[in-house]
């Protein structure tokens, strides 16, 4: 008889040690990585020889959009505030870049998260017992009135080497179960700026990407060091493209010429705030006398572009397309530029409406709740906090908009509770 009693036994044993293994599973972990300016299509303009392995890896073994769309403008800060929050310009309050506001004055790429007017993701996690860590994502260098997370690397450093940033992923992930941040959100230099400064097919930005490939490299060996793959989801994105441009209108000269005083920041979208709002119809023609732009009053900005702000919006807006600008550089350097131009040196830029294929950013996903090879056509940048949320089983950020990429995770997506709901429409 004894051998049944084993038997049983050991089936008792096994079934408990069942439970108590997936009990002891590690808890679901996602990294968000955004690549400053990584147009969607790079991959094949500049990797025609398969050079770039950790990236190929990402989309071999796991999913890549077709693009990802950004919002309007599609610029870097509104860009990965809308990512953080799930909602758009006219909600979360990051208009771009650097705008004015009738009350607070200036913003200029500020570190301070108050100006932003939606619930981040990191916040939205810390809040609901989800351990969090960034490294100078935009919004996330200062507590988010008055909340912060586990994990902050702040302040900003652009000359900060990716290597670093995936030295300091690794060892959050190293950290005992109960310390290791369930979400990691980071920001890489990506090809923004050989971009910017060289123009989007410059053999300079195949070689950035190759720098930055190599660090993803590094990242994903740690994670298979780790056995981290089971429970980790790896997403890279971008907060726009770019384009090539170098043509100027000069909206401050031609406002200047009819004696007309303004604010004015932005470019190619740009904000103009009149000291005399008795001058709105001179300016208007001023403006349009520039020839390829559209100018709108701001209380009349078209709903659709979702950039319409109570207070960060000019008495006037005023868009271009490329390969045209709203600012000329001025003095030495606007001398420069027309030099190299005119010996076919590129230039790029971004900000344009996100319709047009060069602003199309990036989505890949990789791990856990990734059905490898699967197709994704294209995703919104609003969409990515709160695929994240479903990825980690929490509510998304009180105030998103955006739904969760389907091809990435469950049949069963998270909404937001009637209690989440309340709180965001008090915000």
């Amino acid at each position: 008889m004894k051998a049944p009693i084993l038997l049983l036994s050991l089936g008792l044993g096994l079934l408990l040690t069942g439970h108590g293994a997936v009990a002891d599973e590690p808890d679901p972990v996602v990294i968000v990585l955004s690549w400053d300016g990584l147009r969607h299509d790079f991959l094949e303009i500049h990797d025609a020889d398969g050079q770039l392995k950790a990236l190929r890896r990402m989309a071999a073994e796991g999913v890549r959009a077709d693009r990802l769309t950004p919002v309007f403008p599609s610029n870097t800060f509104p860009g990965h505030v809308s990512m953080a929050t799930g909602t758009y310009p006219d909600r979360h309050g990051i208009v771009d870049n650097r705008f004015y506001d009738r009350e607070q004055g200036l913003y200029h790429y500020s570190a301070n998260a108050d100006w932003l007017q939606a619930e981040p993701l990191w916040i939205a996690a810390e809040r609901q017992g989800i351990p969090s860590a960034t490294y100078f994502w935009v919004g996330s260098e200062s507590d988010w009135r008055g909340q912060g997370t586990r994990y902050r690397i702040a302040p900003f450093d652009g000359d900060r080497p990716e290597a670093e940033k995936v030295d300091q992923i690794l060892a959050w992930l190293r950290l005992p179960s109960g310390e290791r941040p369930r979400l990691i959100m980071s920001y890489w230099a990506g090809t923004d700026r050989v971009s910017h400064d060289f123009g989007p097919v410059s053999r300079r930005v195949k070689a950035q990407l190759a720098e930055q490939d190599t660090q993803l490299g590094r990242l994903l060996a740690g994670l298979d060091g780790m056995k981290a793959w089971p429970y980790t989801t790896l997403l890279l994105v971008s907060d726009h493209g770019v384009t090539e441009t170098g043509a100027y209108l000069d909206l401050r000269g031609a406002l200047a010429d009819r004696d007309i005083s303004a604010r004015v920041l932005g470019s190619p979208v740009a904000h103009v705030f009149l000291e005399d709002p008795q001058q709105l119809e001179a300016a208007n023609a001023a403006i349009l006398s520039l020839g390829p732009v559209q100018v709108y009053q701001g209380p009349r900005l078209p709903e659709e572009l979702r950039m319409r702000h109570p207070t960060r919006t000019g008495d006037l807006v005023v868009l271009t397309e490329p390969p045209y600008v709203l600012a000329r550089p001025g003095g030495v350097k606007e001398a420069l530029v027309a030099v190299l131009s005119a010996f076919g040196w590129g230039f790029g830029g971004h900000g344009y409406d996100p319709s047009l294929p060069d602003m199309g950013a990036v989505f890949m996903a990789m791990g856990r709740g990734v059905d490898p090879g699967s197709e994704l056509a294209r995703v919104h940048q609003i969409d990515v906090a709160p695929t994240v949320a479903s990825l980690l089983g929490i509510d998304p950020p009180l105030q998103a908009e955006g739904r969760p990429v389907l091809g990435l995770v469950g049949p069963t997506q998270p909404e937001k509770s009637s209690t989440s709901r309340a709180l965001g429409q008090q915000r």
